[in-house]
């Protein structure tokens, strides 16, 4: 059985990463927590996950080699790379991350992960900037379904599912579990059944907030309000709430979201802050 979230979980803002983690425990470190319009102290929204089968970025914003390289990890670090959707805030570093990776010279291949939309739109990427012949590593697609839930992965050390959520273009939310926890990740989405479904049970669920419910006529068509996030942390009881893609700028704004989600939540919601790393120690098989 998966251990609770329980009083071993820590939270660090730190810089190193170690290079690989224990079996059985689960990593997640917010490299970005801001929307499409980031910040001094939020980058757009992204996600490094490790665990004993390696690790796996979400999102490639900016330079991923740059924020690999402050962890004390390499490209050739990374196992995967999933892409939720298609959006410029969610895609734009990929070209780079090609870029890098053929200048490096260690790693001739990219497992791409990502909606079939998605995977089109970086296959236009990579053909604008002519990153596609053999001195380039090769992108292997795999494509997520969005229409039902889906199984990404499943071995011994980690288990990822994702599912298809209400944002303007195709997008998925994902959950990453193994024996120490489970965490969900909402990506950009309105209220949905289909996210509360997936986080049921989770011990954190990373959702996005485009503002504090008053000021939802904003950015209801594409994301939630802090009391929206909130909602759907107490419909999956989730054990903690942390706020992401946080559309809101200043901190008055910003500490109005975390209480509203704590009033519709009633149990404990943080904003995420770039850097913010939640490791999970345990050990044993992934729970399927």
């Amino acid at each position: 059985m998966r251990r609770g979230f329980g009083t071993r979980v820590r939270v660090r803002l730190g810089r190193a990463m170690p290079v690989s983690v224990a079996h059985g425990e689960l990593v997640v470190e917010i490299l970005g927590a801001g929307s499409g319009h980031p910040t001094a102290s939020r980058d757009t929204s992204s996600l490094l996950v490790g665990s004993a089968e390696g690790w796996t970025a979400v999102e490639c914003p900016g330079s991923i080699v740059h924020k690999l390289e402050a962890r004390s990890l390499t490209m050739c670090s990374l196992r995967r790379l999933i892409l939720t959707h298609k959006h410029i805030d969610h895609v734009y570093g990929f070209p780079h991350l090609v870029h890098a990776m053929a200048i490096e010279g260690e790693r001739k291949e990219i497992h791409l992960l990502a909606p079939a939309e998605t995977l089109a739109t970086v296959e236009e990427m990579v053909a604008v900037h002519k990153l596609a012949d053999d001195w380039y590593p090769v992108v292997r697609r795999t494509e997520i379904p969005v229409a039902e839930p889906s199984e990404l992965l499943c071995l011994p050390d980690l288990r990822i599912t994702a599912t298809g959520v209400a944002h303007t273009c195709d997008t998925v939310a994902l959950r990453f579990e193994t024996q120490a926890a489970a965490v969900c990740y909402s990506s950009d989405t309105r209220p949905c059944a289909a996210v509360t479904r997936l986080a049921t049970g989770a011990d954190i669920l990373l959702h996005d907030c485009g503002g504090p419910h008053r000021l939802r006529s904003a950015f209801s068509a594409s994301h939630s309000s802090a009391r929206d996030a909130g909602n759907v942390a107490t419909e999956a009881g989730v054990r903690k709430l942390v706020l992401m893609h946080l559309g809101a700028r200043d901190e008055a704004t910003l500490k109005e979201c975390q209480l509203e989600a704590q009033t519709a939540f009633g149990g404990p919601v943080d904003l995420a802050m770039d850097g913010m790393r939640l490791v999970f120690p345990g050990g044993g098989k992934c729970r399927v």
